[in-house]
């Protein structure tokens, strides 16, 4: 399928890894563990990559430079009139845990989630490999439990895996393929009718309210998430993709059925020293009509997310038809 976005979105590309951890100690976890991943792989990676201690990272005059800023600090571009209206721009990463809410594991037991990566955070795959071993070594969870880093596989657009390491023998063996929209595009025609089923809380606000979700709704999200996403992190020329005519259009497209209900939460901040919103919509959308100009971006929502607070696995969707 050739559609004029998906032309446009071609050069962005990503790549997808599971992580899988095994523990020395007993882990101990909330039972939505994606904050808790970010936050020790991020002072992890800090340690091993920040070559100037106790600065602030916007005053640093390796802002631009340093693996860490890039990745948890992500500076916009300065003076890019594509990203002029926004304060602040979307991380080059997301971090996925599973599905599960296990909270406890004992020693011997194993934990996977999936480590998305767009852009030049491709390149940092050894700094963030070497993070991970020090996130072991540092404790994990409540109580700081001990751990090491078990496996890496990268995966494939199909669900395949390959293993790129493993702890016997501590190398790291390639970098997997990555993921293209085009690739994506090759294996799922548009339907006609779709369900989006939310697997992990959808925070999405407009102008600080939560709106109806409708498709039109959902899709500007997509297609402000995506778009920045792949001119930032993807060297894509989005200035030519059409969004006043996709964002009318998608206006078009009816809810069927939703069965979307609010589940509240709230997350500990260590840089803020407070609980912090954490909560979101879980459940069904099923909308019908003409999907193919939308088509691209909803297949590449279904690995780089919708909505807020992507980077710790919300707004996580897949598509059923």
């Amino acid at each position: 399928m050739n559609t004029p976005s998906a032309e446009i979105l071609s050069p962005f590309v990503f790549s997808a890894y599971r992580i899988t951890i095994k523990a020395n100690d007993p882990l101990h976890f909330p039972s939505y563990k994606g904050s808790a991943i970010r936050g020790a792989l991020g002072h992890a990676l800090r340690r091993a990559a920040c070559a100037v201690r106790n600065q602030e990272c916007p005053t640093c005059f390796l802002f631009r430079k340093c693996i860490y800023a890039h990745m948890f600090e992500t500076p916009p571009p300065e003076n890019d009139p594509f990203l002029r209206n926004k304060n602040s721009v979307p991380h080059p990463y997301i971090f996925r845990p599973s599905q599960d809410t296990r909270e406890e594991y004992a020693p011997g037991d194993t934990l996977s989630f999936d480590m998305i990566l767009m852009g030049k955070a491709t390149e940092y795959l050894p700094y963030l490999a070497y993070a991970l071993i020090l996130m072991g070594e540092q404790g994990l969870g409540r109580g700081r439990g001990q751990c090491f880093l078990r496996y890496m596989d990268a995966m494939g657009a199909d669900g395949s895996m390959t293993r790129v390491y493993h702890s016997g023998d501590q190398i790291l063996r390639g970098e997997g393929h990555p993921i293209s929209c085009g690739e994506l595009l090759e294996k799922s025609p548009p339907p006609e009718r779709c369900t989006f089923r939310f697997l992990t809380r959808l925070d999405l606000k407009i102008k600080r309210k939560y709106p109806e979700v409708t498709f039109g709704v959902v899709f500007r999200s997509l297609l402000r998430r995506i778009s920045t996403l792949a001119h930032l992190h993807g060297g894509t020329d989005c200035t030519r993709l059409d969004f006043s005519g996709l964002s009318h259009a998608a206006d078009a497209v009816r809810v069927v059925s939703s069965d979307l209900s609010w589940e509240d939460a709230k997350r500990f901040s260590n840089r803020q020293k407070r609980k912090m919103p954490f909560g979101g919509l879980l459940g069904d959308i099923t909308v019908e009509g003409e999907l193919s100009p939308f088509w691209p971006f909803m297949l590449l929502g279904e690995w780089v997310h919708v909505g807020k607070k992507t980077s710790f696995g919300l707004g996580r969707y897949e598509l059923e038809w």
